[in-house]
């Protein structure tokens, strides 16, 4: 019923393609097959290869990836489905250890990179693969970052709305003697 009659194709799915060698490179996939009850790593290497006849399932990617905490592939194929990055609920959850300004400027810090990256291709005029994993991880991140921070705002201000009503009442209406 299911023939694995053809092979897919790296360039069938680019960010996929990107997504699955960047994971291989930036973990050790001993580890990860272990923690994942993956038979051997060469089987994941196998598994991170588009063109192999091994194909990584749904099932293998959600372990590796909690295995290893690494979400690069589940962006990659959410990327190929023209959907945002993933977001994930443990952030979401313990975003409120961390402090909103905090959190802001950790996002500019990122997003000067990506301009650092971004002229660097300017210049030399090409991206290499590690630009491209190096723009994309950080641009995932920044990504991620802004909808916890405006999770957090949105938090913050709802849990308050008198608040919030006295900031716009007091905003919007003129003040007496600086009219």
């Amino acid at each position: 019923m299911y023939a694995n009659d053809q092979v897919h194709k790296a360039s069938d799915q680019p960010h996929l393609a990107g997504a699955l060698r960047q994971f291989a490179d930036s973990e050790k996939l001993k580890d990860v097959a272990a923690s994942a009850k993956i038979r051997s790593s060469q089987m994941l290497r196998n598994k991170l290869l588009l063109d192999q006849p091994h194909q990584l399932t749904v099932h293998e990617l959600i372990r590796i990836s909690k295995a290893s905490g690494n979400r690069c592939i589940v962006d990659g194929v959410l990327l190929d489905l023209n959907c945002v990055p993933s977001v994930c609920l443990d952030d979401l959850n313990n975003s409120e250890r961390r402090a909103l300004t905090d959190r802001a400027l950790d996002i500019n810090a990122n997003t000067a990179q990506l301009g650092a990256l971004a002229l660097d291709a300017k210049v030399t005029k090409r991206v290499t693969e590690r630009m491209r994993h190096e723009t994309v991880k950080r641009a995932t991140y920044v990504m991620a970052e802004l909808a916890i921070f405006v999770h957090d705002v949105e938090q913050k201000f709802q849990a308050i709305p008198v608040l919030t009503v006295a900031s716009d009442a007091l905003q919007a209406m003129p003040m007496p003697g600086l009219m």
